[in-house]
């Protein structure tokens, strides 16, 4: 039996730009973060996936945005639950345009302008929709499933 994803994602937007992870073969995007691990708390997850994808700590907020989705991808039928919590960076301030270091190939950070998010290929739809609104200042749950809209 196939498995529900449970994925922890950071927010960082600063004067307008929110700081995408770009996946360079396929070029799509989406939050930064990943899976959480077995026994770990979300916020935990946030903080040690930006640290393995970029090498920079950074303090996890708040719970902004809880999205469940199904999708098909690569012949597989996928079931994620998203938690997103507001992130600030810590130590040397990065602001854009400068650049967010990945120390994986296949990923490249980049700040995308709020305004553009509706024009660019930003995944799950969910997440997308949220940001292209300008996200919410108070918890918001989106599901994709046709049940819970």
């Amino acid at each position: 039996m196939p498995n529900i994803e449970l994925i922890a994602r950071a927010f960082l937007c600063h004067r307008g730009r929110v700081l995408i992870c770009r996946n360079v073969k396929h070029g799509y995007g989406y939050l930064p973060g990943g899976h959480i691990e077995f026994g770990e708390s979300a916020r935990t997850a946030t903080a040690r996936e930006i640290h393995e994808e970029t090498g920079l700590d950074c303090r996890v907020g708040r719970c902004l945005l809880v999205t469940e989705e199904r999708f098909d991808a690569g012949g597989r039928v996928h079931h994620e639950i998203n938690i997103v919590f507001h992130v600030e960076q810590l130590g040397d301030h990065i602001d854009p345009p400068c650049e967010v270091p990945s120390r994986e190939s296949k990923l490249a950070f980049e700040w995308v302008d709020l305004a553009a998010v509706a024009s660019d290929d930003i995944r799950p739809d969910s997440i997308k929709a949220w940001l292209s609104s300008g996200g919410a200042d108070q918890l918001t749950w989106i599901s994709g499933f046709s049940d819970c809209t």
